[in-house]
């Protein structure tokens, strides 16, 4: 299946690398959540080096003595990265536990009355370094997606090396074949993304990833940071009918025909229907250059991806794309 989808203006004007090492890739949540400071469940803010999110979960589960589906998080960090997350441990201990991995460290520890649940973060910020940068044409392809957005992709780590081919073919099978919780939600988090790509590619192909159509569900300004205009929006999809009509619907419609037996197969498995804004923006996006290396600074709200920003403007190369 294809993973590769149109870019809004051309070819990346500069090639860079990305995640030379991991201290050039940092990302910092932005919780959506104060923590209360009592309740039973303890909340560790981390920072963790090389490591999955999925990893720092099961060494802390290991370090709090529960089993793993006791700990929570907001979302999924990069792997060859610097993060600093949140997490939650439904435990009665007093006191926040010793982590003897490297790469994991402890930051500070709270309460809270209830577990942290995926998706409740507001967003993430990056301090990103990119190394091999040449010329200067990048940085008007960089102002004008600080200033008119970019089409809001899922990025390649969604979909790792094997992730999308994988999860196809769970799907035909999946009565037959059982997968470990985090290992199904991975896998539907990874066919709807791709629905929602191809729906977006095919706007992006006839240029009305900006532009209302009759018919759109739109996103308010006020759900896209300092966006002065509302953004169109397409599926995740899941049960239920689809809100949009009219030129929005037929064109929605075209670009998920090849993909019926997805659609159905995300249906059955009990999702809901939900919208996502095409347009992504990073209003606060800063830089500098030393050299042939670029410092990035911004923040993007929860489920974007700072390589969809860049891509705009750089030929990404990284050691490793696998998701985190």
């Amino acid at each position: 299946m294809n993973a590769v989808w149109p870019r809004a203006r051309g070819g990346a004007p500069a090639g860079a690398r990305m995640k030379t090492r991991c201290e050039d890739f940092r990302v910092c949540e932005l919780p959506a959540v104060e923590p209360s400071g009592s309740g039973e469940h303890l909340w560790l803010h981390v920072e963790k080096t090389g490591m999955t999110t999925r990893d720092a979960a099961v060494a802390l589960a290991g370090a709090c003595v529960v089993p793993e589906h006791a700990v929570g998080y907001a979302g999924m960090k990069d792997k060859r990265a610097v993060t600093r997350q949140w997490f939650s441990v439904h435990t009665a201990a007093d006191e926040a536990p010793a982590l003897a991995r490297p790469g994991l460290r402890l930051l500070a520890a709270t309460r809270h009355q209830r577990k942290l649940r995926r998706g409740e973060l507001a967003g993430n910020a990056f301090r990103l370094r990119l190394d091999g940068v040449e010329g200067t044409r990048w940085e008007a392809a960089l102002a004008t997606a600080r200033d008119a957005g970019v089409p809001n992709y899922f990025g390649p780590q969604r979909f790792g090396s094997d992730n999308l081919r994988n999860a196809v073919a769970w799907l035909g099978q999946r009565r037959r074949q059982r997968v470990p919780a985090f290992r199904r939600g991975l896998y539907l988090s990874v066919l709807r993304s791709y629905l929602f790509n191809e729906v977006l590619g095919a706007r992006v192909a006839d240029g009305s990833w900006q532009r209302p159509l009759a018919g759109d569900v739109l996103l308010p300004p006020a759900m896209l940071g300092d966006a002065a205009e509302p953004a169109p929006t397409g599926p995740l999809w899941g049960r239920g009918r689809s809100p949009v009509e009219a030129e929005a619907a037929a064109l929605e419609q075209a670009a998920l025909a090849p993909h019926g037996e997805l659609c159905e197969g995300l249906e059955h498995a009990g999702l809901s229907q939900e919208r996502r804004s095409l347009v992504l923006r990073a209003p606060d996006l800063s830089w500098s250059r030393d050299g042939d290396a670029v410092t990035l600074a911004f923040s993007l709200p929860a489920g974007c991806y700072a390589t969809v920003l860049l891509a705009e403007a750089f030929d990404l190369r990284e050691p490793d794309r696998d998701a985190a």
